[in-house]
């Protein structure tokens, strides 16, 4: 009777099993760089190389907060559940909580904070896009830009001392992006005109004898200069051997240069609204 009692004490005794949810810590573990793998090809999603890019801020955010709360929540859901266990069964240890909520702050600080300044960036740019655009950008309408940087364009070329019918003219449009994001159009007039037939190879002696002495260059190109800075436009290199100028105004850069064979004048207009956006048209 006596041995038969102590084998049951022997067993009342036994020490309980411990359960300490290292599986949910194990899940967290595997899941929070694979969550930084996700969010990091949510970012780069729709980048296809210059001018073809898809991407946006609002698929971006979108996607990095579903990334965001899967890495929160499956650590946040594991320690919930294991504390409400253990308030049922002392069995089961703090171990599990405590390193879920590890996971927790990990994937808050790691995926969270970024998420956050992605969402508040996706706010701007909506912000922005609701703005009409400026009055710069609707001050002239295609025809009007098109007419004002020929009208400039052809005193260039005068004042280059040259006519506009010995040289090629070329008119292209390039897609561009206004203040407010909406596609605009920026305009450029170009003419060229050489005595040197085009593909003609010329060696690095010929192009130099091609140059004209500074003395001659400056009275060709000082004209010009007038031209551009009656346009509205400064000087961005007054001494150099070609004329280049910048403008905060409709034309926003223009370019003239001249050799003994040769003379080019090109003209851009700043980003306008309308148009057609990229485009050629050449004359001859």
């Amino acid at each position: 009777m006596g041995n038969g009692g102590s084998m049951v004490d022997d067993v009342a005794w036994s020490p309980p099993r411990r359960r300490n949810g290292i599986w949910w810590i194990v899940a967290s573990g595997l899941l929070l760089p694979a969550g930084w793998v996700a969010w990091l090809l949510v970012a780069l999603a729709g980048y296809n190389g210059a001018g073809m890019s898809t991407h946006s801020l609002a698929g971006q955010t979108i996607g990095s907060a579903v990334v965001t709360v899967v890495c929160v929540g499956v650590p946040l859901a594991g320690m919930v559940l294991l504390l409400v266990q253990r308030r049922r069964d002392r069995a089961v240890t703090l171990v599990g909580p405590v390193g879920c909520a590890v996971f927790v702050v990990l994937a808050a600080v790691s995926l969270g904070y970024p998420t956050v300044r992605v969402a508040q960036a996706w706010a701007e740019e909506e912000e922005q896009r609701a703005q009409p655009p400026t009055a710069l950008e609707t001050s002239r309408t295609e025809a009007q830009a098109e007419q004002d940087l020929a009208d400039v364009g052809q005193r260039a070329v005068t004042a280059l001392g040259a006519e506009l019918g010995s040289g090629e003219v070329g008119r292209y449009t390039r897609a561009c992006s206004l203040s407010n994001l909406a596609q605009g159009t920026r305009y450029t007039w170009e003419w060229s005109a050489s005595s040197v037939p085009e593909g003609e190879p010329r060696s690095d002696a010929e192009r130099a004898a091609d140059e004209l002495p500074a003395a001659e260059l400056e009275q060709r190109i000082a004209p010009v200069r007038e031209v551009f800075r009656d346009a509205g436009l400064r000087d961005a290199d007054p001494l150099g051997w070609n004329v280049r100028g910048y403008g905060d105004g409709w034309l926003h850069e223009a370019f003239a240069g001249v050799t003994k064979v040769s003379g080019d004048v090109s003209l851009e207009t700043t980003c306008l609204a309308g148009g057609p956006g990229d485009g050629v048209d050449e004359d001859e």
